[in-house]
């Protein structure tokens, strides 16, 4: 009788209210936006989430992100709830090959010139490594860039659990969907029928840390970058949190530096500072 009373007191369904405390909360600490019509994307999990705490009311919940001893794993799982970590390597092949083909030959070139033989990128919102892992095989493999230069590539998220998979570099076949055959032979270690990990010289020169967009001063702490990958992020935030976060990208990259979005997604409208380019198959925002 017991188990069946708490279940009928289990909560199953934010009412508007709640949901829009909930929403503007998150919109608060990350700048992820969600209209009503989207409230199926997170009432499930995060109802589910406060059942387990047995936790009634959305204020609680609130009030447990921000002051439990246990808060900074709940946002972690907040996080999981909220975005979607669908990624793999080499995503969107027109415009990895736009980035190997164009646009590392001239940044190379243009730092060359400068008397240097350091190359840095951003992948922002790194999710479990695949694209950063990427930008490594490309710069190690394909252009093989000698040991006199320099590679460091920062990979950010938000998300804790996708930064401890991306450290831990291992894969299912499923990411790998994309990767020639003979490349996964040659970049990872096949530990089980279909587990396989990363090599650890595509880890080295990479940096995997914690990062929150919308935070000015961890932003501020990062090196000025020569190429900035943000794909398929910007399509959480709303307008005013695009126009922050890519008045940031804008100022951490080095002038001539490139920023990827992902391939259907646009500054039209949203920012006039970057010089679109286009590739074949692709396209890249520029700094004049």
């Amino acid at each position: 009788m017991w188990k069946e009373k708490m279940v009928i007191e289990n909560k199953e369904i934010f009412d508007d209210q709640e949901f829009y405390a909930l929403r503007d909360y998150i919109y608060d600490i990350c700048g992820i936006y969600f209209r009503l019509e989207k409230k199926y994307l997170i009432e499930d999990k995060v109802i589910n989430r406060m059942n387990e705490l047995s936790i009634n009311n959305v204020s609680d919940y609130i009030y447990y992100l921000k002051y439990n001893p246990e808060k900074e794993k709940e946002l972690s799982l907040l996080y999981d709830y909220i975005t979607i970590n669908e990624t793999s390597f080499f995503r969107n092949k027109p415009q990895m090959q736009a980035f190997e083909e164009e646009v590392l030959p001239e940044m190379i070139k243009n730092i060359q010139q400068d008397g240097r033989k350091s190359i840095r990128i951003w992948s922002a919102g790194c999710s479990s490594g695949e694209e950063p892992y990427t930008i490594s095989i490309i710069l190690k493999d394909r252009l093989m860039l000698d040991g006199s230069w320099y590679t460091d590539i920062t990979a950010t998220d938000i998300n804790d659990t996708v930064l401890g998979k991306a450290k831990a570099g291992i894969y299912t076949d499923y990411p790998l969907r994309n990767t020639d055959e003979k490349m996964v032979q040659r970049c990872f270690t096949k530990i089980s029928d279909k587990e396989f990990k990363i090599e650890d010289r595509y880890k080295s020169g990479i940096r995997f840390r914690k990062l929150n967009l919308l935070d000015d001063d961890m932003i501020s702490s990062l090196p000025l970058f020569d190429i900035i990958f943000c794909r398929n992020v910007l399509i959480y935030f709303d307008l005013n949190s695009k126009i922050r976060v890519l008045d940031k990208f804008y100022e951490m990259l080095k002038p001539g530096g490139y920023l990827f979005l992902g391939h259907s997604e646009s500054l039209h409208g949203i920012s006039a500072a970057f010089k679109l380019i286009l590739f074949k198959g692709a396209l890249a925002y520029k700094k004049q």
